[in-house]
């Protein structure tokens, strides 16, 4: 219920709350590593970006690892919302950047969002993250909506 309020569409543009920020320590240490990360990166956000870079950094930070700053959205972003999976991925696949400095990483990259809906920006931002040098990508999610 709580993860509900913080997520919720009217919640207020805020820094990740402590609780929520325990939440995900707990559930990363639990993760049965293939390879660790090694870097943070912030998905961008047009609904909570506030949250998620500060998600990100503090995640960067207790784990130690370097944070990278975040994907943004170029152009305005993808506009609204499409019906299909087509649509979705037609306005997402021009609107994201990356930041640079992937190519020299030793490990994955923690890929950090606040929720996956239809799995397309997050797939696309992948897309871009391992052309830009990222060995592998590991997406992490407060929540899934689909």
């Amino acid at each position: 219920i709580r993860l509900r309020r913080v997520l919720a569409r009217d919640a207020p543009h805020a820094p990740v709350t402590d609780d929520v920020f325990a939440a995900v320590v707990s559930v990363l240490s639990a993760w049965d590593w293939e390879r660790r990360p090694a870097a943070v990166i912030a998905m961008a956000s047009a609904t909570r970006p506030r949250m998620i870079a500060d998600l990100a950094r503090r995640v960067a930070t207790i784990g130690r690892l370097p944070y990278l700053g975040e994907i943004t959205y170029t152009d305005g972003g993808p506009g609204p919302r499409r019906h299909n999976s087509a649509q979705r991925v037609r306005t997402l696949w021009n609107a994201m950047a990356v930041p640079e400095g992937l190519g020299d990483l030793p490990g994955p990259v923690l890929l950090v969002d606040d929720q996956v809906d239809t799995g397309w920006t997050v797939t696309v931002a992948t897309k871009l993250l391992r052309e830009a040098g990222a060995p592998a990508v590991l997406p992490l999610t407060l929540a899934v909506t689909s």
